[in-house]
């Protein structure tokens, strides 16, 4: 049947190819490797510096937490909206109704920080400072982004 010298294949085991080498890698990987790298310095970058703007609300949410008297309130509200607003408009602002027309604070503190604004007794208590700090704390994280 079969031939001299002829012998069948082990079909249990074929041959295999050999084995191939990961490195060097195709130059398009080299290319996506650098895209990704570039969309993550620039996604990082934008998000330093909008933490960078951002610098102000943290430390105005820092002087929040400690209570203060109408004259520390004001300034600070002043501070803050020079933030947001050109300071030639501001700085026209001399009175504390003026002032106190652009934050949204009850009817209440407005009018007891107009009223004790460069008074000689000027301090409120301890609720006062409590509530206008709540207040005040979500107003400044309703201001947009500068």
């Amino acid at each position: 049947m079969l031939e001299k010298g002829f012998s069948v294949p082990d079909l249990f085991q074929p041959a295999l190819p050999g084995r191939f080498s990961w490195f060097p890698l195709p130059p398009g990987w080299y290319v996506l490797a650098a895209l990704l790298a570039a969309i993550l310095l620039i996604f990082l970058f934008y998000r330093f510096a909008r933490w960078r703007r951002n610098l102000w609300r943290r430390q105005a949410l820092a002087a929040l937490r400690q209570p203060q008297d109408a004259d520390g309130w004001l300034e600070l509200i002043k501070r803050i909206l020079l933030m947001h607003q050109p300071r030639d408009v501001v700085s026209q602002w001399l009175t504390p109704e003026q002032l106190l027309q652009e934050v949204a604070i009850d009817a209440y503190l407005r009018q007891l920080l107009s009223d004790r604004y460069c008074q000689p007794d000027n301090a409120l208590d301890g609720q006062q400072n409590a509530r206008l700090q709540s207040q005040l704390k979500n107003w400044l994280e309703k201001l947009p982004d500068v």
